[in-house]
């Protein structure tokens, strides 16, 4: 559970807010209404609050820089195509992170990752537990409960950003809960 939606991706939050340009553009609209969501998404995938934040920013940037492209205007189209967005910078995060590993490891590191103490601090336990249970799953699994739960998405909306059919999508997902469930003690 994060702090605060309020505390989403500040620095970006000011730069959009103080952007004459953006808000004529309605992008301003898309970042109010989607910015939560995406920050718990890539939260979801990344684990680390401090990182999450990053990629979310990334995201809209990348959105921003795209959006006089963007040509559907059905707010359902907004938001799968901020979501694939959102997937490609936590995927960029992901290759960011095997490389510097293949480094150290190069460079006779270990390559794990060393968590800040203010990072563990300002996690509370239950997100933690949380976290590390579904860091526990499979890619697949931890896609799809991201864009389920994190973001938000209907079944179909996941289907469709995933490239499976509706059934399939609610099947696995709900089996991947159940995973979490039973990783939890079956406590929620």
């Amino acid at each position: 559970m994060i702090a605060s939606d309020a505390g989403t991706a500040p620095a970006l939050a000011r730069k959009v807010e103080g952007n004459e340009r953006v808000a004529h553009s309605g992008f301003a609209e898309v970042y109010e209404a989607h910015a939560a969501g995406v920050y718990r998404y890539c939260l979801s995938q990344l684990g680390d609050p401090a990182v999450a934040e990053d990629a979310a920013a990334e995201a809209f940037i990348n959105a921003y820089a795209a959006w006089s492209r963007f040509a559907e205007t059905a707010e359902d189209g907004v938001r799968r195509w901020m979501y694939r967005i959102a997937h490609n910078a936590v995927m960029d995060v992901h290759r960011r992170r095997r490389r510097r590993a293949l480094l150290l490891g190069r460079l006779g590191g270990d390559g794990a990752a060393r968590a800040d103490v203010e990072t563990v601090c300002a996690l509370r336990a239950e997100l933690r537990q949380v976290l590390d249970a579904v860091g526990a799953l499979g890619s697949r699994d931890r896609e799809l409960l991201g864009l389920r739960v994190a973001a938000g998405m209907s079944y179909a909306e996941v289907a469709a950003a995933v490239g499976i059919s509706e059934d399939a999508a609610r099947t696995a997902t709900h089996r991947a809960l159940a995973r979490v469930r039973t990783a939890l003690g079956g406590a929620r």
